[in-house]
């Protein structure tokens, strides 16, 4: 009786997934990373994804996202600070580079 549980168990870990696995990052999860990036208190992040068509289709399962910093003692007192590109890949983060402001 007992091989017969821990073989459905098995076989539905295989169908199903595993219970605890990880979910697809979120817009909060990226602003919190991306504002570990620049130096100087980061007083907020703002990340939007992007939807732009290009000549290279890029896999369904790839987003980017652009996030702003803004640097400064509280949110009322900021400058600008650093940009960055995130390159979000089946659910994680897979790339940050540093882009110019626009």
């Amino acid at each position: 009786m007992l091989a017969v549980a821990a073989a459905l168990g098995a076989a539905s870990f295989l169908v199903f997934g595993s219970p605890f696995a990880k979910k697809p990052v979120t817009r909060e999860e990226i602003e919190h990373v991306v504002a570990q990036r620049p130096r100087g208190h980061v007083a907020f992040t703002l990340c939007n994804e992007v939807f732009v068509p290009s000549q290279t289709p890029r896999p369904k399962s790839e987003h980017t996202w652009t996030c702003d910093t803004y640097i400064g003692p509280s949110r009322t007192h900021t400058q600008n600070g650093p940009s960055y590109a995130v390159i979000v890949d089946d659910g994680k983060i897979r790339s940050i580079r540093r882009v110019a402001a626009q």
